[in-house]
């Protein structure tokens, strides 16, 4: 575990040196921190000593998140990732590699400081192809209300609209026109939430359609420690019984530290940690954990 460790660790490193230089819309800056996601080794309901990287979060001495990092569970290799470019502090475009090949790409433009239009496209050997175009129209409180999405060819393909509770919570996304998908692939949404005495979401059942995938129906509730901070969801289906839940422990810092997730009948099924590193040096070789 510990040869497997350093080799994530040069990994990583070789591709956030890569994604510093290419993935930036202005001179790159040194990584100054990383997030890293592990989950432990489940054995007959129990935790287990043995842990390996999942996942990865790199920012640069801006704080800007350039690099995500995936790592296969079976072969901890990290094949699949994510580059982000930014002009200035403002993210422009994503590059989305999957089993270490681009496979697509979102282009970011803005107007008032909000996404006015999204762009995505494949890539298929070297070849780029517009997949779909999303412009937003918001609201005053910055909700967005409309979207129209337009094909490669230009013509309009669907229009979703977006309603809001006084919570500026979405509560219903309802997509009209199926020439091209919504870059989500949400084709209906309808959300009925229950707050408490404080504001914060108590429970939410929410009912989703993806595009060609039958309609998703969950139940959650979730409590909140003093900060705020979402200690437990427990999740059940459109018949009420429970399928997971979920106890998230925080740092004093209010940082997630640890997830315990538990199936239907309370047994331990995932167990997951985070932890946050800093690197002052250029050459990324002094490490400390905040």
């Amino acid at each position: 575990m510990v040869m497997d460790a350093k080799k994530c660790l040069f990994t990583l490193l070789m591709i956030s040196l890569t994604a510093g230089i290419y993935a930036q819309g202005e001179k790159p800056q040194n990584i100054y921190r990383v997030t890293v996601n592990s989950r432990y080794v489940i054995e007959d309901g129990e935790r287990t000593s043995k842990y390996f990287a999942i996942g990865q979060l790199i920012s640069d001495s801006l704080g800007r998140l350039h690099t995500e990092i995936d790592y296969n569970w079976e072969t901890r290799y990290p094949d699949n990732y994510r580059w982000h470019y930014f002009d200035g502090l403002t993210k422009v475009k994503t590059d989305f590699f999957i089993k270490e090949k681009l496979r697509y790409f979102k282009v970011f433009e803005y107007s008032n400081e909000l996404l006015s239009t999204l762009l995505v496209y494949t890539v298929n050997n070297s070849d780029t192809a517009l997949l779909v175009r999303e412009e937003y129209v918001y609201d005053d409180a910055g909700n967005k209300t409309r979207t129209t999405g337009y094909n490669k060819d230009g013509k309009r393909s669907f229009r979703s609209r977006h309603k809001y509770d006084e919570h500026n919570t979405e509560i219903e996304r309802r997509v009209r026109g199926r020439r091209a998908v919504p870059s989500d692939s949400i084709m209906s949404l309808k959300r009925v939430v229950e707050y408490d005495t404080l504001g914060r979401m108590a429970s939410e059942h929410l009912d989703v359609q993806k595009f060609n995938l039958p309609q998703k129906s969950t139940h959650t509730t979730y409590m909140y420690d003093e900060n705020n901070n979402i200690v437990e969801k427990v999740i059940k289906d459109n018949v009420s019984n429970t399928t997971l839940r979920k106890e998230f422990v925080y740092r004093r810092d209010n940082r997630l530290q640890g997830l315990r997730v538990y199936d239907s009948q309370d047994n331990l099924i995932d167990y997951q940690a985070w932890r946050y590193e800093i690197y002052r040096t250029a050459n990324r070789t002094h490490r400390v954990f905040e």
